[in-house]
């Protein structure tokens, strides 16, 4: 656990000397701000001037929802980024001989990103809520969120030949997260076109109040990272 301690603060000194890695792990916060004061500010403007009883109220559990499940999406892109400049210097591969070994260096890098991750989504779910989601289901949600997001740093690591390739790859994967529109706007058995993508069952959760789709959610979550697995080793430890 030591080397896995070691390793994982030494990626954050990596992050540390870069600006843009410092300024990603900031936009949760700023994101739940701005939810928090600027969408009920939103709706009162859009009210008085439509004269309508509400407007955007009605979808406040969809602002905090993509709050939740954002939250650790920045940070494992964040660790995405520094994993990219190690597989490019080499480094896995003589990591993985070293007592840390791959498994302990997945672990730094993924496991304890997303666990840290899970707990700011959950904090910041609690501290910039609009609606009035139960706190079970924000834990259900931002447990799925987080899932998602080692998806998402898989695919940036495994389809990505340096890190600028991995910030056009970030923005593609960002769309896997607009899945979860779906069950808000989309009627019908269209919907579940996006059924593939864990962030619709999300979305499905969220917008019916049931715990069920989340099950369903992280067992295609579980899924995907089964089969990235084998491209996204092998980039790491080329």
């Amino acid at each position: 656990m030591k080397a896995v301690r070691i390793s994982f603060y030494r990626m954050l000194r990596q992050m540390k000397g870069d600006a843009m890695l410092v300024m990603i792990a900031a936009v949760p916060f700023l994101m739940g701000i701005l939810f928090r004061f600027g969408i009920p500010l939103a709706e009162k403007l859009l009210m008085d001037h439509f004269g309508l009883q509400e407007i955007l109220a009605p979808y406040y559990a969809l602002f905090d929802m993509f709050l939740v499940i954002m939250t650790p999406s920045m940070f494992s892109y964040a660790a995405a980024m520094v994993m990219l400049d190690e597989s490019d210097d080499h480094i896995v591969a003589y990591l993985s001989v070293t007592p840390l070994g791959k498994a302990g260096y997945l672990f730094s890098r993924l496991g304890l990103t997303g666990l840290i991750a899970f707990v700011v989504g959950v904090g910041a779910g609690l501290l910039f809520q609009l609606s009035d989601m139960g706190l079970l289901l924000l834990v259900g949600t931002a447990f799925a969120g987080t899932l998602q997001s080692i998806i998402t740093a898989m695919l940036i690591v495994a389809f990505s030949k340096n890190k600028v390739e991995g910030m056009a790859v970030g923005k593609l994967t960002s769309l896997l997260s607009m899945a979860a529109l779906a069950p808000f706007f989309v009627g019908g058995n269209a919907q579940f076109i996006a059924l593939v993508f864990p962030s619709f069952w999300i979305g499905k959760s969220v917008r019916s109040g049931g715990y069920y789709p989340l099950i369903i959610s992280v067992l295609s979550s579980f899924l995907w990272i089964v089969l990235l697995y084998n491209k996204f080793i092998r980039k790491i430890t080329r």
